[in-house]
């Protein structure tokens, strides 16, 4: 039974001896080859081999075990069997064929339960936690460390209780507990600085790195990848290499130092392809792929996170960390689709992995085994308080819901309330607009019908009574004459009314020509006033109903001029460049009080109601010089009439 005890850790441990260790291997080669050795003893340097070469080559490893096995089957060593049970698990747990490291582990668990040997007991049961983390079933995983935990505590075994403390530091950290895992894991390192273990070490240093990785203090993290990459190198453990390098790429990428990040991600994907480490490339994938996706090459990226997911590895921890490169990728290159299903791809694996129900079993189990180190009293104490604050948790969640869901009830009230006031402002101001069209429109009715009356009526009968007093001019030529001279004076300013009400070149001419007929009529009828008119930019194309509101615009601006400021010169401009037309008028009379401008009149009543017509703005400036307005009218907003 010592011999086996003797046999067993040697088998655990004696890789992590690395001064002679080229001797040892060759030692063990040799009784392999030699024929005068027994087949226990080549079973033997066989499993031996096999336990050397996994961390270096997988494949290597796998040969060397098939003959173990060979060898321990035809001699029917339960033993040697059982032993070959624990390192085929441990093989298939690295290559990530966990259901087979399942079944592995279990033959070997069956047998030395039955044997009754604890410290094997322990041993397997430590094997069945590794392959539960690595599946993310942390409850079944925590709970088989803390069994091996207490058993390897009752052997008073310092190594197994230092790398069982690391594991379950990792799984305190996959859980995102940050400060229970670094507590473990400085009880991890305290235990195999103190026995100079380097291979259990940098393990540690590796887990230390990642926590720090995740709580985002890359510098430290950073500086304990660095130490176990450096004590990986040392032992020659080639997975560990890997391991290390894929975790310095990743701070590097999130330093954002790809180029850099490249080179330690290569070497990582170069070593776990040469020994066949399956398990591991999917996620040195998603990290090269997301050195390139920042790198800008997203066709490079894409590849590798096609290759990725070819491998079907099956670990949800692998998808979830995909999915979110691929969101993170699609994003990027603008595949909005794309990235929204694997962003909801995501987020399922990342509940499922760290669900509610996971976490209470945690709890409970942390609780059990607190249980077996303090009395009843003080449990019973622990479980009331726990409840307690569980209460006052979900209390404080369902306010903390209630809140939340009325302030959001309060946000869409005001939000409705808003957009109902937005509406009834705009449809006041449509009917405001319409309002104003109409009595725009029945305005210009009466213009018309006033300036038919005139032209048809009083000029008419004007025309009649002069050829009837020209009839009359042989009786008494003296006043007749005088009559008539009246009458054409008349019928001018009856023809000037009736123009200046309905302006007959807007319809002959465009915009424009009408403006400049009116100008240059004025200057006929007030030789004393200079009108100057000038258009510039683009051709002025408008509706018929905002033409004929510029030109009364520019109509009553003018005539106000003349009738009030007293000006020698007048300046009308019309322009249009990029969709804005502007109206400069422009005198140089006496000017007016701006502050009185509201009471000068309907005149400029009637210009302010068709500028907001127009929805055009308007500037002017009045003073002893003279005045000037200019009205600017955005085309866009016209159309929008």
């Amino acid at each position: 039974m010592k011999f086996q005890l003797a046999y067993v850790f040697l088998l655990l441990y004696s890789i992590c001896f690395g001064q002679s260790q080229d001797a040892y291997l060759d030692s063990l080669k040799t009784v392999i080859s030699s024929k005068k050795s027994s087949d226990f003893n080549r079973a033997l340097a066989h499993s031996k081999l096999a336990w050397a070469n996994l961390s270096k080559d997988v494949k290597t490893a796998e040969t060397h075990l098939d003959s173990a096995m060979a060898l321990y089957s035809k001699l029917k060593n339960e033993e040697g069997i059982s032993a070959s049970n624990y390192r085929y698990a441990v093989l298939s747990r690295v290559v990530g064929n966990y259901e087979q490291a399942h079944n592995y582990i279990d033959k070997y668990r069956r047998f030395v339960e039955k044997q009754k040997d604890t410290f094997k007991i322990a041993n397997g049961l430590y094997q069945k936690g590794v392959i539960y983390s690595l599946e993310n079933n942390y409850e079944a995983s925590l709970k088989a460390y803390l069994k091996t935990l207490s058993i390897y505590e009752q052997l008073k075994d310092s190594t197994g209780m230092g790398f069982t403390l690391n594991s379950i530091g990792i799984v305190y950290k996959n859980l995102e507990k940050y400060d229970e895992a670094i507590a473990s894991y400085n009880q991890a390192v305290a235990i195999h600085e103190a026995k100079s273990d380097l291979d259990n070490l940098a393990n540690v240093y590796n887990g230390i790195g990642s926590v720090y990785a995740e709580q985002g203090n890359l510098d430290r993290a950073l500086e304990y990848y660095e130490k176990t990459l450096s004590i990986d190198k040392q032992i020659e453990n080639e997975w560990g290499t890997a391991q290390v390098s894929r975790n310095i790429g990743a701070i590097l990428i999130e330093k954002e130092q790809f180029q850099n990040a490249l080179g330690y991600l290569n070497q990582a994907y170069n070593i776990q392809q040469t020994h066949d480490y399956i398990s591991d490339i999917p996620e040195t994938l998603s990290l090269l792929s997301k050195a390139y996706m920042h790198l800008r090459d997203f066709s490079k990226s894409r590849t590798l996170l096609k290759q990725a997911f070819a491998m079907d590895v099956p670990s949800k921890k692998v998808f979830r960390d995909l999915h979110w490169q691929s969101y993170q990728l699609n994003n990027s290159s603008g595949n909005v689709e794309e990235a929204l299903h694997h962003f909801i791809t995501y987020t399922s694996y990342k509940d499922s992995i760290l669900n509610e129900d996971n976490l209470k079993n945690i709890n409970r189990l942390e609780i059990q085994f607190e249980t077996e180190k303090k009395d009843k009293a003080l449990v019973e104490q622990q479980l009331a308080i726990e409840k307690n604050q569980a209460r006052f948790k979900y209390m404080t969640g369902i306010a903390i819901f209630l809140l939340i869901v009325s302030i959001m009830t309060f946000v869409v009230f005001r939000q409705r309330q808003k957009r109902k006031a937005q509406e009834i402002l705009a449809l006041k101001r449509e009917g405001q607009i319409k309002t104003l069209e109409a009595l725009i429109e029945g305005e210009e009715n009466e213009r018309y019908r006033i300036a038919r009356e005139l032209h048809d009526g009083v000029n008419g009968d004007l025309s009649a009574i002069k050829y009837k007093l020209s009839a009359l001019m042989e009786t008494n030529q003296k006043v007749i004459a005088e009559a008539i001279t009246m009458i054409d004076e008349s019928c001018k300013q009856v023809r000037a009314i009736s123009h200046n009400l309905v302006p007959p070149s807007l319809k002959n001419f465009n915009l424009v020509e009408a403006i400049a007929d009116y100008c240059n009529n004025l200057n006929n009828i007030n030789p004393k006033e200079e009108i100057i008119f000038q258009h510039l930019g683009e051709a002025v194309e408008l509706p018929q109903k905002a033409e004929v509101n510029v030109f009364r615009i520019i109509q009553e601006l003018v005539t106000n001029s003349l009738k009030h400021a007293e000006a020698k010169t007048i300046n009308v401009q019309l322009s249009l460049r990029d969709n804005t037309l502007q109206i400069t008028v422009e005198d140089d009379g006496k000017g007016f009080d701006k502050d009185k401008v509201d009471s000068d009149g309907i005149g400029l009543s009637n210009v302010q109601s068709r500028i907001d017509y127009l929805k055009a703005e308007v500037d002017f400036v009045s003073n002893e010089n003279g005045t000037s307005y200019i009205i600017e009218i955005d085309l866009e907003k016209l159309n929008d009439n």
